[in-house]
């Protein structure tokens, strides 16, 4: 039997260390069906955004979420079509291609005194700065923790699972979030990613376990 390459140079073998906090595909999936069951503001208008970040800038922390029309041939690309940003009872869904990127908003995500919890946010700040400007600052990506505590697994479902108790329906996601009319299964989905970033994140915090410091996560 061949060797293998660490055996090969002399160096002692290592393995990824178990994780405390880890979760099978059928474990999941014996769990509950769950979601937001609060008040969701669907946004579509240029003043009821401005009247949404006002009184979300009034929040301490906040769940974050984007949704963007998949792209299902090569090359192709769309901007962001929503927004997510969640307490425990409310959700708020700015649908910007209906509203654009108004000046309220940008000053939330551009806000430092708000932390914005999310999961994998790299890419879609990155898109929000080169489609709108925005320089996010005060967030906070629950998939660094994820990599710190060696989570399994690591996604927003993985997550809501362990921390949370319930399975979350992903069935929304492939969907088209530029749609005149969003569909019920679409805002449900939408408020409830954003919402389980933020009940996560507060999980987390309550076991004492070491969370990232807000930043721009550039």
């Amino acid at each position: 039997m061949a060797e293998s390459a660490d055996e090969c140079d002399g160096k002692p073998q290592t393995q990824q260390p178990a994780s405390e906090f880890s979760i099978s595909k059928d474990q999941i999936e014996s769990l509950p069906s769950g979601g937001f069951d609060g008040d969701i503001s669907l946004i579509e208008t240029w003043e009821k955004a401005e009247w949404a970040a006002r009184v979300l800038r009034k929040r301490r922390v906040l769940g974050f979420d984007t949704e963007t029309r998949p792209s299902f041939r090569k090359g192709e690309s769309h901007p962001t079509a929503l927004i997510q940003l969640a307490t425990e009872k409310y959700a708020f869904l700015f649908r910007l291609n209906c509203t654009g990127m108004t000046p309220g908003l940008r000053a939330l995500l551009e806000d430092a005194s708000v932390l914005k919890v999310g999961q994998g946010l790299k890419y879609e700040l990155r898109l929000l700065e080169k489609e709108h400007r925005v320089r996010g600052r005060g967030f906070v990506d629950l998939l660094e923790a994820a990599h710190r505590h060696n989570f399994t697994p690591k996604n927003v479902k993985g997550m809501a699972a362990m921390f949370l108790g319930i399975r979350i329906s992903k069935a929304a996601q492939t969907s088209n979030w530029e749609n005149r009319c969003l569909s019920a299964k679409q805002v449900c989905y939408a408020a409830t990613d954003a919402w389980a970033c933020l009940m996560i994140y507060r999980k987390i915090a309550e076991l004492r376990l070491a969370l990232p410091k807000p930043g721009m996560l550039r």
